[in-house]
């Protein structure tokens, strides 16, 4: 199936992002589309559906790609998939370790009960994408923006004790920009999927996030799952 630029606009615009110029999506990201819509007709279960979504955020070919869904209590949200560098990743849970010797980067929780936070705002009382300040747009979307920094301090709890590391962290972890799109399942969000990076991101790579994740949440809700979120 090949989406037209008229599936593209009515699927971004009931994705809470309305304004974007769908036409722009280069050729390689309406291959992927392709790619994605073809495996995902075929998913089983959640574990393919996460699998074939990675693959296909992945080949946007950012540095950092990530699924997450959320628990049933809505307190945490936690990556299911993640395609980043491996040495990347060891430094942070080397590093994170010395405070929370079990901490890993896939069953890490990021917190999204607590009041007047980031990730709250972003998932929980909004339908809007969450971007970096850092990206920029020809028009004005619709769009929740922080400052990439303020997005690293927030994936931590307020008592955390890794807060005390995270200035180092920050200086390890190499990413300036980034962007996340919820993922919906009867309206109500059930997950989000995000890039990071640190080369410079466009308003066409949102236009193609918030595309992958409606796929998700159609091959999810078509393979059952979802039904304890709504």
């Amino acid at each position: 199936m090949i989406f037209t630029d008229e599936d593209k606009r009515k699927i971004i615009d009931g994705a809470g992002a309305p304004g974007f110029k769908v036409e722009s999506l280069p050729e390689n990201y309406n291959n992927i589309l392709s790619f994605l819509k073809k495996n995902l007709d075929g998913a089983n279960d959640k574990e393919d559906v996460f699998d074939f979504s990675i693959d296909a955020i992945n080949r946007m070919g950012f540095e950092f790609s990530f699924i997450a869904m959320f628990r049933e209590d809505r307190r945490y949200s936690s990556a299911v998939r993640i395609r980043v560098d491996s040495e990347l990743v060891s430094k942070v849970e080397d590093f994170a370790q010395k405070m929370m010797p079990d901490m890993t980067v896939m069953r890490y929780r990021i917190p999204i009960y607590e009041e007047g936070r980031i990730y709250r705002r972003f998932l929980l009382e909004s339908k809007k994408p969450l971007v970096t300040t850092s990206v920029g747009f020809s028009g004005s979307p619709d769009v929740v923006s922080e400052d990439i920094s303020e997005m690293y301090d927030n994936l931590l709890p307020k008592d955390s004790p890794i807060g005390i590391l995270m200035p180092a962290l920050k200086r390890i972890v190499p990413y300036k920009y980034a962007m996340s799109a919820h993922i919906f399942i009867n309206e109500a969000a059930v997950g989000n999927i995000g890039i990071a990076s640190a080369r410079e991101m466009k308003e066409e790579d949102l236009n193609m996030l918030l595309l992958i994740a409606c796929s998700i949440a159609g091959a999810l809700e078509k393979v059952g799952f979802g039904k304890n979120y709504a």
